[in-house]
């Protein structure tokens, strides 16, 4: 297939929903806090539901998502342990770090829920702030098509 796009001027859309679900296996899963005899970690990813597109026009590479995600995390202490399901409903383009939602829903005890809330989440939140930056770099180049004529 020739692609004509010179000068990568017109728009150029890619789905990457399947990418964003890889990605947040690898970097959500290995997620984890062990402190004051308490270890927290992600156990799996429920669900990743929404648009995630790469875009390109007039030679710059954007991104524009709009996602729900849903995980489920483990808090163990002793011979106690809870389940619990973090809902993101919102995690889209241009959100800025203090406007991500953590909803934490679950029958596990009150207090290992106040530890997920304050202490895990903003562990997760730092890996979710990589998202976007690696989203394009890691497509940066299969939207661009060469202009060199060789």
């Amino acid at each position: 297939m020739v692609v004509h796009n010179p000068n990568n001027w017109h728009w150029v859309d890619k789905n990457c929903l399947p990418w964003s679900k890889q990605y947040l296996d690898e970097k959500l899963l290995p997620v984890s806090l062990a402190q004051d005899g308490y270890d927290i970690h992600v156990v799996s990813i429920k669900s990743l539901t929404g648009d995630c597109d790469v875009t390109q026009r007039k030679g710059k590479i954007r991104c524009i998502y709009d996602m729900k995600l849903e995980f489920e995390v483990e808090y163990k202490e002793g011979d106690a342990t809870s389940l619990f399901t973090v809902t993101i409903p919102e995690l889209f383009h241009d959100q800025d770090e203090d406007e991500y939602i953590f909803n934490v829903s679950g029958t596990g005890d009150s207090e290992h829920r106040t530890k997920v809330t304050k202490l895990f989440v903003p562990v997760v939140r730092t890996t979710l702030m990589k998202f976007q930056p690696d989203l394009l770099a890691s497509h940066d180049e299969q939207l661009k098509h060469s202009t060199n004529p060789n």
